[in-house]
């Protein structure tokens, strides 16, 4: 299932997608309440009570995974409740079923009722079209069993997955491609649970409450494994604040130019269609892309003057470091190329990198220089937004992959963001006031230094 969870941007935008979703689940709900009494199909009140309870304890399971949508099994107990009404009033008990789908503990303890509200009447909306779709298609004597509920499966996914994808673009402003790539790989999940819930309710329907456990043992695994994935993300998260620590603690400009390049590479991504999980392993890469300078001398990442060719090929040295130390860890591993490869050019000149061609490193690349003229370096003072602009264009093609440009000015632009001369929020304080015009360094120049520093 999918639930979404908090925004930050304002939710006014949502509200009337909200009262919408909510006035079709109780108008669905009124007219299923006189079709059953005009046809005296009423589903099992034990079982309707008994599925309900259970579908809000594994909604309560649920994991939250760092893309803000949550993550259960929950539909495996709808799939089950709908196999075990039989042929009495399925659509209602799947109705009232759905409600609990909504009812997450932590939600109501931070008072998130809107929330709340929202869960319960689009998840009942999606377990009404599964049952329908499931009855319909039960009643016509298929004996493929795995056809019902692979079509109640894909019913129920596209009906909770859509209402969940809109809420999530009108009340958070994430992309809605963003969203859905990250939702459609939970796709295959909902057949497998629909197998396992369509047994456990027939073996209800046979044989009693009993046969619910079959539910838990799934339930148990399936909240394991995903506890246990997070778990790993959370370490590996640590680690790698483990080495923005030492970065900060040796040169402060470095780390705060770190979580603008990561932030700004994040923008360029979303703009060129990356998916939540691509994004992510960007960021990561754009975090870890300047450690190797832990190995470069301090006065030299700080020097107010040009540095020398000896100096420059000193400071060259970071991104072999860079290399050195995410080789040494596994799951740092693979975003080595995007990391190492910010100083690589479009044109196949640049420095550093493992000779392997990414498009993640002309990311970072393009962030890394519009960070480094928007900011006030050691040897020069912030410039103004607009000659970053000009500069970046006026590179692109060559130093830099044109779409990556295009996508840093279209993001900041969309979003109002203003960056560089007079708009900087930087507290970092050099021992030597730069100029408002530097020197440049190792000959390359005042503006474009993307290739120095």
């Amino acid at each position: 299932m999918s639930d979404p969870v908090d925004g930050t941007v304002s939710a006014r935008r949502s509200v009337w997608f909200e009262v919408a979703c909510g006035a079709a689940a109780l108008i669905a709900l009124a007219f299923l309440l006189v079709g059953a009494a005009q046809a005296h199909d009423w589903p099992s009140l034990g079982a309707v009570v008994l599925f309900s309870l259970l579908l809000v304890a594994a909604e309560n399971a649920a994991v939250l995974a760092p893309s803000t949508v949550g993550v259960s099994p929950a539909f495996m107990v709808v799939m089950a409740s709908i196999a075990a009404y039989g042929h009495h009033g399925v659509a209602l008990g799947a109705a009232i079923t759905g409600l609990g789908g909504g009812i997450a503990l932590r939600s109501i303890v931070q008072r998130k009722f809107r929330i709340v509200a929202f869960n319960c009447f689009q998840y009942s909306i999606a377990a009404v079209a599964a049952a329908s779709v499931y009855q319909a298609v039960h009643l016509r004597g298929t004996v493929v069993v795995i056809i019902p509920v692979a079509l109640a499966a894909l019913s129920f996914f596209v009906m909770n997955a859509g209402l969940v994808l809109v809420f999530i673009v009108r009340k958070n402003g994430r992309r809605a491609a963003e969203v859905w790539a990250d939702m459609w790989p939970d796709a295959p999940n909902y057949l497998v649970f629909g197998l396992l819930g369509l047994v456990a309710g027939q073996l209800y329907a046979s044989s009693g409450p009993l046969a619910l456990l079959l539910l838990v043992v799934p339930l148990a695994i399936a909240r394991w494994t995903f506890s246990s994935f997070l778990e790993l993300r959370h370490a590996e998260d640590a680690t790698i604040a483990v080495f923005l620590r030492a970065i900060a603690a040796k040169d402060p400009y470095t780390a705060e130019h770190t979580q603008r390049v990561t932030q700004y590479s994040a923008y360029i991504a979303e703009e060129l269609g990356y998916s939540y999980r691509q994004v992510e392993r960007l960021r990561r890469a754009a975090l870890m892309h300047d450690i190797g300078k832990l190995a470069v001398p301090k006065h030299l990442l700080n020097k107010p003057g040009k540095l020398t060719e000896e100096e420059f090929q000193t400071v060259q040295r970071h991104c072999h470091v860079c290399v050195d130390i995410m080789g040494q860890v596994d799951f740092l591993r693979p975003m080595t190329a995007a990391a190492a490869g910010h100083h690589s050019r479009y044109d196949g000149g640049g420095y550093g990198g493992t000779g392997e061609v990414s498009r993640d490193a002309f990311v970072v690349a393009v962030a890394d220089a519009y960070d480094a003229m928007t900011s006030t370096r050691s040897y020069r003072k912030a410039l103004p937004q607009e000659v970053a602009f000009a500069e970046l264009r006026a590179k692109s093609g060559t130093q830099f992959d044109p779409r990556c440009v295009e996508a840093l000015v279209s993001a900041l632009e969309r979003r109002g963001e203003v960056h560089g001369q007079g708009h900087e929020e930087t507290k970092v304080r050099f021992e030597v006031e730069p100029p408002v015009r530097g020197v440049g360094s190792a000959s390359l120049g005042d503006i474009i230094l993307a290739d120095a520093q």
